[in-house]
């Protein structure tokens, strides 16, 4: 009888201790935390007939599990035709907070604005020769711009005069302007019949006609763009938005490779009455003489046209930073504090097309909380991206013709700390897909619950060790070797995102980032002598092509070495930003660097480990993040193992895992989508008698143990933790 009673009181102490060391909870499913989920809805004109627009949402709210809807307008409608679309908005946010999805507004640029002296122009040289009278003829015709309804007018811009001694060349003391005589005739907008009345003052001469193009849309470099963004914000204030945005802004005229063929060549510049008061402001000279000298210099001085290349290049790229910063302030002021701003400025996603007279590759430098891109932009970059912007999630909008591709890049990139911003919802267009076509709901919902586990472990980004920083001012400039003037006036045969790609599936994972977050001082040195990105620290760089660099990126490379810093160095430089030789000061930079020279091989130099993980990869706080498609595509069980501080832990999953442990304190947080079972070291922590979604933490000794399954009828069949 005395067995009996102490056996009982043995097994009371042993439950109410496992009571106490675990707690079983039950959700119906887990709620979005920390981040949004975010979609891009199509606002077109069939949607604002008959409230279309409120059924709409009623299907969104009800099947999609986004909760941030971007609105765009598209196929005709207008988000600046006030008076239709301010009840529309009016009625549709209001509804959307009954259903608690958050509202964000999406405006495009001005593209139609035929104000002429305050538009953004195309300017184009063309070399002729003047004869004997001083006289000749040019008919000009328009190019480069990609859509002819954008093109306003065709005219004469300059015209200079000189000796031309080379190609290239001129004799300095014969150059002179001679645009007062000349005149133009325009037969349509776009084209222009310029004629040369010189006089024999300047017969024989070369002459180089500049042409400008005027295009629809207002210049960067004025206020015209911001204010409008602004009055739309303002009217539209009383309507509770939760997010702004822009898409893709920039300047979006430029004719594009791919649809020219082979042979295309881009030789335009970008300038108006605007850039040019603002550049002579900051650079003290006129931006036509500067536009001038990016094409010819003085016999003999060929730091003349470097230089002009440099300056032209490093400003032109400002601007439309300038309206995207001015623009994300006012949206702050006038709609909210707090609200998401958004979204990306990469246009066709490249170093080396058309991207840097669109947006100027400031895509690192955006005003934003969140790191944001779209379509295929390469890890890399988006990782650089990502550490440069001060959330530890980013985004990347995508779409493509059919769902599959879409699903797989969205569940994959969870891997990275990527969240898909779904592209869109209503699209009708050719070649692509609505969101809300049955197989895409059900596709997204299942990437879905993996992002929202993820949102709710809230992980850091990557554990990247890498950095690596390209030169800008390399990439912006080719001069003098013309081998390497690219299609785009730019140097595009440096291969810096080929190099950061090439090291990535090589194991070797990396945040590319441009020479510019060194000028800003996003980027520097600490106390220990390693990088620091916006407080994340690396153990290594690799600088590619430093010519052309500027006084601060020269300074920060000496630096790192000067305090020991692990540096691989790729590419010679010569000239600095300002076109001093720096040919010995560089030699003594290359000399010191751990590694000279690219390669795969050369990086494990700088004492830099693989990631060796099968569909995983570390995050910066320690954790775990694994994925797997073919498990949600099939509903089959995939598996991962990785060793933490020498203990094995393995697990069933579908879709993704995530998990943080140490030697001291085991197993410290753990989710998972459709979880089956938790081992460690061979010995099962924790099996369901069915896979469910799974959150576990612990605090105190305590583990905290929750199950997606309004039924509660899913428990373990073996619970050891």
């Amino acid at each position: 009888m005395k067995k009996a009673v102490f056996f009982v009181i043995v097994l009371f102490c042993l439950s109410a201790q496992f009571a106490y060391a675990q707690q079983l909870s039950y959700v119906e499913r887990f709620d979005n935390e920390n981040h949004p989920e975010i979609g891009y809805w199509f606002i077109s004109p069939d949607l604002l007939q008959n409230d279309e627009y409120l059924k709409n949402l009623d299907t969104i709210a009800r099947e999609c599990p986004y909760t941030l809807l971007f609105l765009t307008e598209r196929a005709g409608a207008s988000f600046y035709d006030y008076d239709v679309m301010h009840p529309v908005f009016k009625k549709l946010v209001a509804k959307a907070h009954e259903y608690g999805l958050k509202v964000g507004l999406q405006l495009w640029g001005n593209y139609k604005d035929k104000q002429i002296e305050g538009s953004q122009r195309m300017i184009v040289g063309e070399e002729i020769q003047l004869d004997d009278a001083g006289n000749a003829s040019y008919a000009a015709s328009a190019k480069y711009i990609r859509f002819p309804d954008r093109l306003l007018k065709t005219d004469l811009f300059k015209v200079y005069a000189f000796k031309k001694t080379a190609d290239g060349f001129y004799d300095p003391s014969t150059l002179k302007d001679i645009t007062q005589y000349c005149t133009a005739m325009l037969p349509a907008k776009d084209s222009a019949v310029i004629k040369i009345n010189a006089g024999t003052a300047s017969k024989g001469l070369t002459a180089y006609v500049m042409v400008q193009e005027y295009c629809s849309q207002s210049s960067m470099w004025d206020d015209v763009e911001i204010n409008g963004f602004a009055e739309a914000m303002k009217t539209y204030s009383d309507v509770p938005f939760d997010g702004f945005a822009m898409d893709e802004y920039g300047n979006k005229f430029v004719e594009r490779s791919v649809e020219r063929g082979p042979d295309f060549i881009f030789r335009g510049q970008w300038y108006s009455n605007a850039m040019a008061d603002a550049y002579k402001k900051q650079n003290g000279q006129p931006l036509d003489m500067v536009l001038f000298n990016t094409r010819y210099a003085p016999q003999g001085k060929l730091e003349v046209r470097m230089k002009a290349i440099n300056y032209y290049m490093d400003f032109m790229r400002q601007g439309p930073l300038r309206v995207q910063a001015a623009t994300y302030q006012k949206a702050r002021e006038i709609i909210g504090k707090d609200i998401f701003i958004g979204i990306h400025d990469t246009y066709h996603n490249s170093l080396v097309n058309d991207e840097i007279w669109a947006n100027g590759i400031a895509w690192w430098r955006q005003p934003l909380v969140y790191g944001q891109t779209d379509e295929k932009t390469s890890l890399p970059v988006r990782m650089g991206v990502a550490m440069a912007h001060y959330k530890n999630v980013m985004y990347n909008q995508y779409y493509d013709k059919v769902f599959p591709p879409v699903q797989e890049k969205a569940l994959f990139d969870l891997r990275y700390g990527v969240r898909t911003h779904y592209h869109a919802l209503h699209d009708k267009r050719p070649n692509r897909f609505d969101l809300q076509m049955p197989v895409a709901i059900d596709g997204i919902n299942k990437v879905e619950r993996c992002s929202r586990l993820l949102n709710k472990f809230n992980p850091s980004l990557p554990d990247i060790k890498l950095l690596v920083v390209f030169g800008m001012e390399a990439l912006q400039n080719w001069y003098p070797d013309f081998s390497k003037r690219g299609t785009y006036d730019i140097n595009d045969k440096l291969g810096i995102d080929e190099k950061a790609i090439e090291l990535w599936n090589a194991g070797y994972l990396n945040a590319l980032v441009p020479s510019d977050l060194i000028t800003t001082g996003q980027l520097k040195i600490n106390e220990d002598g390693k990088p620091v990105l916006n407080g994340h620290t690396f153990d290594a760089i690799l600088y590619l092509n430093p010519q052309y660099a500027k006084e601060a990126q020269l300074n920060f490379l000496e630096t790192y070495e000067n305090k020991g810093g692990k540096l691989m160095i790729e590419g010679s430089a010569d000239h600095d930003f300002n076109t001093n030789n720096i040919t010995e000061r560089f030699k003594t930079i290359y000399n010191k660097a751990t590694v000279k020279g690219y390669s795969v091989e050369g990086i494990g130099k700088l004492g830099l480990l693989k990631n060796r993980l099968e569909d995983g990869a570390k995050n910066a706080d320690g954790s775990y993040v694994f994925t797997n498609l073919a498990s949600i595509r099939t509903d089959s069980i995939a598996s991962f193992s990785v060793n933490i501080s020498g203990d094995v832990y393995a697990g069933q999953y579908k879709g993704l895992a995530i998990i943080d442990a140490d030697k001291k304190s085991g197993l410290k947080k753990f989710a998972a989508a459709g979880f089956v079972q938790l081992v460690k070291n061979g010995k099962t922590l924790l099996q369901l008698n069915e896979p469910a979604d799974v959150f576990i933490t612990s605090k105190n000794g305590q583990y905290f143990i929750t199950l997606a399954d309004a039924s509660k009828k899913i428990t373990p069949l073996i619970n050891n933790l």
